[in-house]
């Protein structure tokens, strides 16, 4: 091939891709302020992971994000502050991924890989771990990072995993519940889940605290083949 043939397709290439998603190569100081005024800070699922091409928005009592992710490539966004929960705060969401990662190991903590997923953590609750549990988890985290602290609600794109799962992939501060799969590839997903419920299905009690922080993931091993699309919006309960 001709090299004035090459520079021509690759432009054409570049200009589909702008077209696309025109704000995932111009992520500019706008956009962030945005995100940040409304409280969102977005970073990286892990140290090995790069930003995606990405568009994300934050919402009024929420936020929206799209996302190509090419192998290697990962993003979270998340948000602090302090959500009292009243008897049936809901959490809303739809969220769609037109594949999964095949090498996620849905049921073992570092081993689990969600193209899209929402955590919602409860930083004033927790187990009562043993402390040789505690320690151990402690040493394992340096290397592979620490999870926020508290008990953690995880609503997934699973791989494995049945739809319906619940399940605690690791330390008993986190459970699972797998929403969608291999069948849901490339569907609009939606839920609603009243948190004081699912709190109380995986731990039989109810929260002793808030809502203290929200993250939205959406991520690609390296190992895989081929990029994926998706999108979620996230409405997040009360005001």
């Amino acid at each position: 091939m001709k090299r004035s043939e090459r520079h021509r397709r690759a432009a054409w290439a570049i200009l589909l891709a702008c077209l696309l998603f025109p704000s995932a190569y111009a992520f500019g100081d706008d956009r962030a302020a945005g995100l940040a005024a409304a409280g969102w800070e977005e970073s990286t699922p892990g140290r090995w992971y790069n930003l995606p091409e990405r568009k994300v928005q934050a919402l009024d009592n929420g936020i929206s994000g799209e996302f190509v992710l090419a192998p290697g490539t990962g993003v979270a966004w998340g948000k602090k502050r302090g959500w009292e929960l009243s008897a049936g705060a809901i959490l809303s969401l739809e969220m769609s991924s037109d594949g999964t990662n095949p090498s996620s190991k849905d049921y073992m903590e570092f081993g689990r890989h969600f193209p899209v997923s929402v955590t919602v953590v409860f930083g004033k609750d927790s187990m009562d771990l043993p402390f040789k549990t505690r320690l151990a988890d402690f040493f394992v985290r340096i290397w592979r990072g620490f999870p926020p602290g508290g008990i953690r609600l995880t609503y997934a794109f699973g791989n494995r995993a049945p739809v319906g799962s619940m399940y605690r992939p690791g330390d008993d501060e986190e459970t699972v519940f797998i929403l969608a799969g291999e069948e849901e590839k490339g569907k609009k997903v939606q839920a609603k889940r009243e948190l004081r419920k699912d709190f109380r299905a995986a731990y039989g009690r109810d929260p002793k605290g808030p809502v203290t922080r929200i993250i939205v993931r959406a991520e690609r091993p390296s190992g895989e083949n081929g990029p994926i699309k998706g999108w979620i919006i996230l409405a997040l309960p009360g005001p």
